[in-house]
């Protein structure tokens, strides 16, 4: 019915139109079985948890979650309470109690299949930045910036009223070519005097990425102390980092200098065996910053470079949406975690039904002019007089007496952008202070603010947040009014 409405009143038309959400359907032979796991005696680490069940998954089937306590398997076992012996670190014998609770509904599943989601992300080799997913094989370079940006996938998994379906949007991850040592450099070059303040206020916070193993990291603090021939403690003893990366990655640090970069991240809160933050040292040669910093989105030209690449058509999106579904679907390992809990890929994403609303009228005070394709008015919209008018008949202007200029080159474009709008401003009621003090600006407001007053301008010629705050209170709670502060540097920007 509110469809209806709508097309007769603005007029539309039936389209076919394509959604990013792919269907899922559910095998009825299999679903989701909830099981409570004790160990007798008590297990405290997660680890020994996983690496004692994991020991008996052959038994009941091989395809769990697990998460210390609760065990999620796509079968139901043969006996509610099914019993298993493992042997402890010490020869001692553990007792495993899988205690059979509910077959979980629908509902209650989408944070398992979440997680099986991303597991097929990481069979397909794609690196994971919060609840994104990337793909680093097909990067689109900028080279004029030493940029790259990695193409990739958001994904959610819910309940609808068209069943369980996959949201699947495109996204972009922007990663710069440029290692943070080779940042360090620059930082240093052009601030010598206070380069490690400087290095940490550009640098912590960001999130970086190592190349070598694609992990992500958030960089928390710069250790200027330490650099790759410090020596950290392994199960082995002490070994330096130089010594490390090339014994475990193949990598030779060519920078012995460089200072360390540390990263924080929480351990598993219920593993009591480890509590608190695990700390990262990583060697800024081998790290990439990732995402938009404040210098690259105030590069005007820059980021339109960067929106040719990350703005997506309509088109581009149902290729990319296709390209996912293939994915999925051809690769052997990502189709058999879906398999395993009865899960398979739906391709019915084209068959919606919606409206396409007619190209509407935009009316000014003389004339219209049609909104067109795109909707796009804002230029008719600073030309011709508007529908409505209010016109300003009664209001104060407040400014220092040296900046007289300022006053009256503000008053002149008020009357030329007035016009325009069919708009009449008569002259205000113009108070000139003799000093910059808050109290001049206080008693100005209270002595010449009337119940005719429509709006208030105070022209300053610094920016205070005190005077400010009291400008603003004396005319938004004491005398209400509308009020408008403009600072010097706004005027002459006009």
């Amino acid at each position: 019915m509110f469809c209806d409405d709508i097309q007769s009143i603005i007029g539309s038309s039936l389209v076919n139109l394509s959604c990013n959400y792919i269907g899922l359907k559910s095998d009825p032979k299999k679903g989701v079985y909830l099981y409570e796991v004790r160990f007798n005696p008590s297990v405290d680490s997660i680890y020994l948890r996983m690496k004692y069940l994991n020991e008996h998954s052959k038994q009941f089937g091989g395809i769990k979650t697990f998460d210390g306590t609760t065990l999620y398997l796509p079968i139901m076992l043969e006996k509610e309470l099914t019993t298993f012996i493992s042997k402890g670190r010490s020869n001692e014998d553990i007792e495993i109690r899988i205690l059979f609770k509910k077959r979980e509904s629908l509902k209650n599943c989408i944070q398992l299949y979440n997680i099986l989601f991303d597991r097929i992300m990481k069979t397909l080799n794609y690196v994971k930045f919060d609840r994104k997913q990337f793909d680093p094989s097909r990067p689109k370079v900028i080279p004029t910036a030493k940029l790259e940006v990695w193409p990739g996938y958001v994904t959610a998994v819910d309940e609808y009223d068209g069943g369980l379906m996959l949201c699947c949007d495109v996204s972009h991850r922007l990663l710069c070519q440029k290692t943070v040592l080779d940042m360090l450099i620059e930082i240093y070059q052009h601030c010598k005097a206070n380069y490690q303040d400087k290095a940490k206020k550009y640098l912590i916070g960001s999130v970086i990425i190592t190349r070598y193993n694609n992990r992500t990291y958030r960089i928390d603090d710069i250790c200027f102390s330490q650099n790759p021939h410090s020596e950290f403690e392994t199960r082995t003893g002490f070994c330096s980092y130089i010594d490390y990366y090339k014994n475990n990655h193949n990598i030779t640090i060519k920078d012995g200098k460089q200072p360390l970069l540390i990263s924080l991240k929480q351990s598993r809160k219920n593993d009591t065996s480890n509590k608190g933050n695990v700390r990262f040292c990583l060697i800024p040669e081998l790290c990439y910053l990732t995402g938009l910093h404040d210098e690259i989105r105030a590069d005007k030209k820059l980021m339109r470079e960067i929106a040719t690449v990350t703005n997506v058509t309509p088109n581009n999106r149902m290729l990319a949406l296709d390209k996912y579904f293939k994915n999925v679907t051809e690769n052997d390992e990502a189709r058999e975690i879906l398999e395993n809990w009865g899960l398979s890929l739906h391709k019915n994403y084209h068959n919606i039904v919606g409206r396409k609303i007619d190209s509407v009228q935009i009316y000014f005070g003389k004339h219209s002019i049609a909104a067109g394709h795109n909707a796009e008015f804002s230029k008719d919209a600073v030309r011709n007089e508007l529908l409505e008018v209010i016109n300003l008949n009664s209001w104060v202007l407040i400014y220092h007496k040296n900046d007289l200029k300022a006053a009256k080159s503000f008053l002149h474009n008020m009357k030329n952008c007035s016009d325009v709008f069919g708009m009449n401003i008569c002259k205000p009621n113009v108070i000139i202070l003799e000093h910059d003090r808050i109290d001049a600006y206080v008693d100005a407001l209270r002595r010449n603010i009337c119940t005719k007053t429509q709006i208030v301008v105070c022209i300053c010629p610094t920016s205070r947040d005190d005077r400010y705050s009291v400008i603003k209170k004396i005319c938004c709670s004491e005398i209400p009014v509308a009020s408008q502060v403009i600072h010097m540097n706004m005027v002459n920007s006009v």
